[in-house]
This record gives C-alpha cells, structure tokens and sequence, in this order.
C-alpha cells in the first residue's frame, strides 16, 4: 500500500512485541471474574454507521479510504458515513442504536456516560495487540474516567506550546558571556525572569479569559507531580496517611499559588487574564509581547506574520524540575451503548487506530498521532506545524497528562465557573492563598464524600493482579 512505507522502520519491533494489527490472530482478554473477550470480526455479516460533526474534508476522505480497505478484508462489514449537523441530532442517533460509532469531544464523555449512552469498551482495549504503544495524551484520555473504564478512542488532540520571539532572545544572549545572564522559557521561573531581562515587551501572552484555572491546574500538578495523584483521572485527589485529600491541602497548592501569582504579576501581559486567544495572538504579532501560549494551529499564521527566523517553539511550561503535567483537549470516537453491533464496531475502532492507519490519517489530515511509532514510520513529523506537540507526546520523562475528576459530574459542570472567579478574586487581593486553596480544597472533598474514589483500583483488585504476576 502507498502509505506504508515508514512501516519498515519498525516492522522488526513491531515482530517482536507482536503488534502488527489488521487480520491478526485473535487477541483475548481474561480478568478474574470478569469474562473472556475476542477481538476480531467473525465475517458475519454486519453494518456500522459511523456519524461525525466535522473532523475535516482531508479526515473524511482518509476514512473513506480506510474504510475500503478494511472492508477489502472483511467484505461482509457495510460500513456507511453518517453526518450530523446538531447535537440533538447525535444524541437521537446514540439513543436510538442507529450509530455505532460516534464522534465525541472528551469534555462530552462523563455527561453521555451518566445517561448510559456510551459503550465501555476496556476489556477490548487491553487485549488490542497496539494498545502497549499508545502515547502518554492517548492513554490518559482512554482512562480519563477511571479504572477499567474506556470509552473515547481519541483521534486528534490540542494541547498549548509556548511560541516566542527567537530573535529577540538570541540578540539578547549572543551579549552575554556568562550562561547564567541568558535567558530561556522553558520553566515558569524562566518565564518570569525574562521581561526583568529583555523588557515589558517580552512578556508573556495568554487567553486568561475562562483559561486561568487550566494555568493553575498545570503549575498545580507539575509541582505536585503524576505520581502523587491518587489517580491521574481524577488529579486533584492524593493520600495523607492513606486518608483521601486534596491538592489544595498539601506543600504543592501553596507553592502552586505562589508560583502562579508570580507568573501573572512578573510574565504575563498586564490585563491579559481577562483576553481570549485573538487578543493574545494579535499582541504576540504586534511586538507587544515576546511569548505566547497557544495551541499550534496558530502556528502558520504566526510564521507568515513574522520576520524570518523570528518564530521559536517550545514545549508547554515545565516546572524548575523539567516536568509538566497538564490536561488536554480531544476528540474521538466512542461506540453507541444502543449498537447491535458493539464487537464488529471495536475491532474496526482498533484497525481504524493501529499504528499504520493512524500515522497516515495524522499525516494527510493533519491530526496529532496517538502512537509511539509515528516519528519512526514518518520522520517529516518532526518538521510540521505540529512538531513540537508530537515531540511532547515522546517525551514522557518531561511531558505528562492528567485530568480534572469530570466523573463527578454535576461538581465538574459546577467547578470552571467558581475556580474561574476564585482565581481572578486571589490575583486582585481580594482574598489570600489560604481562602483560595480551602474554598478548592472544600468543594472537591464534598464531591468525593459523595461518592468516594469508585474511579480509583480497589486494593483487592491490585492484590489480585501482583498475585498473577508472581
């Protein structure tokens, strides 16, 4: 096939980690208690409908194309496109069973799933013979409501990089003789030092406007660190001497508001926390600032706009330790609870997102691949717009994902809008650190009081598993 070529760069890995998908043999899953799946399609036939908002002509017409040669394989599969226009419309279609596969926005996905609209297809995930080389982005969002749970199989992703003015920094240090005089923007703390050196026009650029909590919560949980998370699903929860708390109630929510009033009083624009993106992208262009946080769909027009050699791209904002954990938005595919044909929908989900099909989707419509492999398979990655995305989706002793705790639905639905105000009340002096951290810290305790940590492995589940194991 035309697109395969790159595949050869890792076809010996793929051999030996068993991982080639397609007509391969069948995969099964068996956990205590729970009863053995298969992942293949039986050749009985069947008919999948799959519905879409608006993914993208080029995405559309990869599908399509997909879609032909998979069912080259499986001839007895019909498989049939299905646009809808409105939300209404895809909520009928899910209700109903008439869609099997479903585009779905990760922040849709706890809603739909209360209303029991959403199929959970774990079982089927943990036996696909790819699954071990998903990316860090892709296996948080498979695993974003909880244990043994999954129900979106993501298909493009938007995460934020910092863009600056690369020839204002290398004027600046090509003058300066000692390393510790230089400037860089890699960390929070380097964001800050940088306007100190280079002046209030380098400073830093963001849509404040309905985003700072996203701020916090990523100054938040770099400092904390993935690993203190009770569970990355629900990131705003860790243990004290195995009793359930907050973030908010530890070290790290204090150097956490600490950090991030430094960073809007010190880097930031003034009066930027209250722009959108358009504002901080027009300041960005106009010389008004010297860094930007944006997604990288900005980047081309940021690229025309500038002189030459004047764009850098870093990574999203590290903490001084070299680590980030943010969250991320996405979209994918999800599988109708209502589906009559829930097995046959999986495993041309999973042949849909093998490493093969996935990386020539990312390559022709311009989405964020969710395999390690990519870069391998196609080098030219590297290059593109969203070059630095990918490599963030690499790089995982820096780069980590984490997610707010939207299974507690009407506390998630509740929160942005009160985090939202705490937070611009703390930056105008209207209320201390302290206040802010205990309002946070109250609110997502009361949540978790009602419906304690159902998201999380329980102990004999992890018992059970080292018991296999050994």
């Amino acid at each position: 096939m035309r697109y395969k070529r790159g595949l050869a760069l890792v076809l010996a890995l793929a051999l030996v980690l068993g991982l080639l998908a397609g007509c391969a043999p069948e995969e099964e899953y068996e956990e205590s208690s729970e009863i053995p799946v298969t992942l293949e399609n039986t050749g009985e036939k069947a008919e999948l409908v799959i519905a879409f908002s608006d993914p993208g002509d080029a995405y559309v017409e990869a599908l399509e194309e997909i879609i032909e040669k998979y069912r080259a394989d499986f001839p007895e599969t019909e498989i049939t496109l299905a646009p809808y226009k409105t939300e209404e419309e895809r909520q009928a279609m899910l209700r109903s069973g008439e869609a099997d596969l479903v585009e779905v926005e990760g922040s849709q996905q706890a809603g739909l799933v209360a209303e029991g609209l959403l199929w959970n297809f774990y079982p089927y995930l943990k036996v696909w013979r790819e699954n071990p080389i998903l990316n860090n982005i892709a296996h948080q969002a498979t695993s974003s409501l909880g244990d043994k749970q999954a129900y979106v199989m993501p298909a493009d992703f938007r995460q934020e990089v910092l863009f600056y003015r690369a020839d204002w920094f290398e004027d600046y240090n090509d003058q300066q003789e000692d390393e510790e005089e230089k400037v860089y923007c890699k960390t929070w703390g380097q964001l800050c030092n940088v306007p100190k050196k280079l002046g209030d026009k380098a400073r830093l650029a963001l849509a404040g406007k309905d985003h700072l909590g996203s701020y916090f919560d990523a100054i938040l949980w770099s400092r904390a660190g993935r690993g203190s998370m009770k569970e990355p699903c629900a990131a705003y929860f860790t243990e004290r001497e195995k009793e359930v708390i907050t973030l908010f109630d530890t070290d790290a929510g204090l150097d956490a508001a600490h950090r991030f009033a430094l960073v809007m009083e010190e880097a930031a624009v003034p009066g930027c926390g209250d722009w959108g993106i358009d504002q901080a992208v027009d300041a960005f262009v106009n010389g008004e600032a010297g860094m930007l946080l944006a997604d990288s769909s900005y980047y081309p027009a940021l690229l025309e706009a500038l002189p030459e050699d004047a764009l850098g791209v870093e990574g999203f904002t590290r903490t001084d330790s070299g680590q980030s954990v943010a969250r991320v938005d996405y979209w994918g595919w999800a599988i109708a609870e209502a589906s009559d044909c829930k097995e046959t929908a999986v495993h041309f989900l999973t042949y849909l997102s093998n490493a093969d099909n996935n990386t020539h989707i990312a390559k022709v419509a311009g989405t964020l691949p969710i395999n390690r492999e990519a870069l391998l398979m196609e080098p030219s990655f590297s290059e593109g717009d969203r070059g630095m995305e990918i490599r963030m989706s690499q790089l995982s002793n820096e780069f980590q994902y984490a997610c707010r705790p939207d299974m507690y639905l009407s506390a998630s639905e509740q929160f942005p809008a009160l985090y939202e105000q705490l937070l611009r009340d703390f930056l105008a002096g209207d209320c201390t650190d302290e206040e802010l951290l205990s309002e946070l810290d109250a609110f997502w305790m009361e949540a978790y009081n009602s419906q304690p940590d159902t998201w999380s492995p329980k102990e004999e589940d992890e018992e059970s598993e080292e018991q296999e194991g050994s």
